[in-house]
């Protein structure tokens, strides 16, 4: 099996939910030598196990990394800073293709796992889009829960919550966003409790944003102070859940210096979260796609006074895209918008003058026509049928620049692109 036929049996798979017991038959011996950290949550996952993770390398651990997202699982997959050695991941999935077939992210964190074993890992970060499968993972001393907020859809933060709870383990530190919602901090106070696990809550009080130029980010978490390729208060937030992780590590025995935190934390890259690739004119590009998640980017836009942008948006499917275009034009979720009856649909001010709605590789060209007129409660939108359009008419509206937001596909497709 050549990496090419390797990504494509993965990215193959179906979607759905398997038992912990089928992810951890899937797992080899080697595996039980790794202890792995957990991230899971609605929002901020990749950027928190992501800062993690370069901690982790700064401190000298030969450390695993694996993130979800839509490119090719050789991309996501890391160790010691490097993308996978192609023969591992070819060898775990050949291997997995023999056995009984899992659904897509199990099959995923199953190969990473068994790369992460092949490859001695000493330390393995891994980003839980089901929490329920951590259970299958042999050891984890400490785990996060990042923020939760609506996820556009119709379970409630209660419920994402209790399912992002599912990664705690008896006797390990779960460390959790600052500022969760109150109903969501209890969830999680009870779920830790029953699961006999620390729970660590960073004060929102010990973040303080110091002075950086415009659409940069230095942070102060409780002494701990660096630049940051993440941008906002939602994006400190995370910093700070990477730094108590590093020091709940430290707690379980894990020799991890300040020097490798400070190092860590302004050495990632940023491929998830609001991301400047141009000032001049301003270009930006967003993987966002929950409500949440599109108010925290609307709060950065407004903090910086920017105005008269247009937006290329590249949601890839419409349950919840009433949300995120709400949230997009007033900065509050639908639950904040609930209680805040001065906003209505297309009367607030915000950043963009014009919108452009695109179908992302892979998706209709109907969705985002159908996504168009749904806009249009919210902003002047157009329907484009393919991005390179998008981006000709959104620069020929802007006296600004222009964002590129709304999946992870068009974000990637753009910086195809731009580049």
């Amino acid at each position: 099996m050549t990496i090419e036929q390797a990504n494509e049996y993965f990215s193959s798979l179906p979607e759905g939910f398997a038992p912990a017991e089928e992810l951890r038959a899937a797992l080899t011996a080697d595996v039980q030598k790794v202890q792995f950290v957990g991230v899971a949550g609605t929002a901020g996952k990749t950027a928190a196990a992501g800062l993690l993770a370069a901690i982790l390398r700064e401190a000298a651990f030969h450390t695993g990394f694996y993130r979800a997202g839509c490119e090719p699982l050789s991309a996501r997959i890391a160790i010691g800073g490097v993308s996978v050695d192609p023969v591992l991941l070819c060898q775990a999935a050949e291997a997995l293709s023999a056995a009984k077939p899992l659904p897509r992210e199990a099959a995923e964190l199953a190969a990473a796992a068994r790369c992460f074993g092949a490859a001695g890992c000493k330390l393995a970060v891994v980003e839980l889009p089901d929490a329920g499968l951590a259970s299958a993972l042999p050891q984890m001393p400490v785990c996060a829960v990042t923020a939760i907020g609506p996820d556009g859809v119709s379970r409630s933060v209660e419920r994402l919550a209790a399912l992002a709870a599912g990664v705690m383990r008896k006797d390990a530190v779960c460390v959790t966003a600052p500022e969760q919602p109150k109903a969501v901090l209890s969830e999680l106070v009870v779920a830790a409790a029953k699961a006999e696990c620390e729970l660590v809550v960073p004060d929102a009080e010990d973040i303080t944003f110091l002075e950086a130029e415009k659409f940069t980010s230095k942070v102060d978490y409780g002494g701990y102070t660096a630049p940051l390729a993440f941008l906002g208060r939602h994006a400190a937030g995370n910093a700070a859940v990477a730094v108590e992780l590093a020091l709940a590590l430290w707690r379980k025995g894990f020799e991890i210096p300040d020097e490798a935190i400070l190092a860590g934390l302004a050495a990632v890259e940023n491929r998830s979260s609001i991301r400047v690739l141009s000032q001049k004119p301003l270009i930006i590009l967003d993987a966002c796609r929950t409500p949440q998640q599109a108010a925290a980017l609307l709060r950065v836009l407004n903090m910086a006074k920017v105005r008269h942008m247009s937006a290329v948006i590249g949601l890839t499917e419409e349950e919840g895209a009433e949300s995120f275009l709400a949230a997009l034009e007033t900065g509050l979720t639908s639950e904040e918008q609930k209680k805040d009856k001065s906003t209505m649909p297309g009367m607030g001010e915000n950043p963009f003058d014009k919108v452009f709605l695109v179908a992302p590789a892979g998706t209709e060209a109907a969705l985002a026509e159908r996504l168009t007129e749904k806009a249009r409660y919210h902003f002047d939108a157009v329907f484009c049928p393919t991005l390179a359009e998008a981006v000709e008419q959104a620069k020929a509206n802007s006296r600004r620049g222009l964002l590129v937001c709304g999946s992870e596909a068009i974000a990637l497709e753009a910086l195809k692109l731009f580049s």
